[in-house]
């Protein structure tokens, strides 16, 4: 038995993303015959033992998500317009996950500028920036 609230702050970023209606996000692989723009996300969550907010009783209360969001467009233009939009949904949002106390969504401050992708067959290019959520309960 889970208590389901992995998937709940996985589920927290994703929503803040689709709920931009015009934007096409993808949760971990896009879609044959998907075109760009478009977002694909990778979530990951994990349990830091040494944070030092964990209780002093030597439990995990601490949770830190990641979303690592790939902005792909096809050219540069396109891919930082789909970062902006990404940026807009999930930068210095306070998610309400019941159960949790959390922090605002904060992004890692060093993305690399977007990177000419041809893996598909199609040339994209594809900016990729991390932004974090750190929870308690």
């Amino acid at each position: 038995m889970t208590d389901g609230l992995d998937q709940a702050l996985a589920n927290a970023g994703l929503a803040l993303l689709v709920a931009d209606t015009s934007l096409v996000v993808c949760d971990g692989v896009v879609p044959a015959g998907t075109q760009p723009p478009y977002a694909l996300v990778y979530t990951t969550v994990n349990r830091p033992s040494e944070d030092p907010d964990n209780a002093a009783d030597g439990l995990s209360r601490v949770w830190s998500a990641a979303w690592i969001v790939h902005s792909v467009g096809g050219n540069a233009a396109a891919a930082r317009a789909v970062a902006q939009r990404v940026r807009t949904a999930l930068l210095d949002i306070r998610p309400v996950i019941s159960g949790m106390s959390c922090n605002r969504i904060r992004m890692d401050p060093d993305s690399p500028p977007p990177q000419r992708d041809e893996s598909t067959g199609v040339v994209v290019m594809d900016l990729v920036q991390t932004y974090r959520l750190k929870a308690t309960n």
